[in-house]
């Protein structure tokens, strides 16, 4: 090859590109957090009353909060044999008031903290079995800004893929 020619024609450097954009759809479509079965899970008791928070030290109350017990069950089955992270998570209800999420667990699953419009890893590793069950204590807590007498909160499970 003589000192005038280019390294790579234009074609090269365009089929170079494209082989670039195929391995970024691909990481992409890798990060797609897939939304996990988890319609055995449920919650102790399966409503629960938030209360006012005690004022501590004179200050005023603060916010409301409530705890609970959820049985977690978790369809895993068509994961088997591959390894994933799977994340918690608290979908945004109301723009201006805020949720905050903070559980244990009895070690199957991580514990962890959350705030609405959040996710939070609950797991990370292998899949070995057709169903991810644990028990959470969640402890659930709001700003005094609540507005509502009863709401649902949208709990759910998403798993990305490694």
């Amino acid at each position: 090859m003589s000192a005038a020619q280019p390294v790579g024609t234009g074609w090269q450097l365009r089929q170079a590109g494209c082989g670039l954009a195929l391995l970024l759809s691909a990481a992409l479509a890798l990060a797609n957090p897939h939304r996990l079965d988890d319609s055995l899970t449920h919650t102790v008791p399966p409503q629960v009353q938030m209360q006012w928070r005690s004022a501590a030290h004179g200050a005023p109350q603060a916010g409301m909060e409530a705890w609970l017990h959820v049985n977690v069950h978790i369809d895993t089955r068509d994961w088997i044999g591959r390894s994933a992270r799977i994340y918690l998570v608290l979908a945004r209800d109301q723009p201006l008031s805020s949720m905050e999420a903070v559980w244990t667990t009895q070690g199957r699953l991580l514990a962890g903290r959350l705030v609405a419009g959040e996710r939070a890893l609950v797991f990370a590793g292998p899949i070995t079995s057709a169903a991810l069950q644990d028990q959470l204590q969640l402890r659930l807590r709001s700003e005094a800004d609540w507005q509502s007498p009863s709401r649902r909160l949208d709990f759910h499970f998403e798993l990305d893929a490694d």
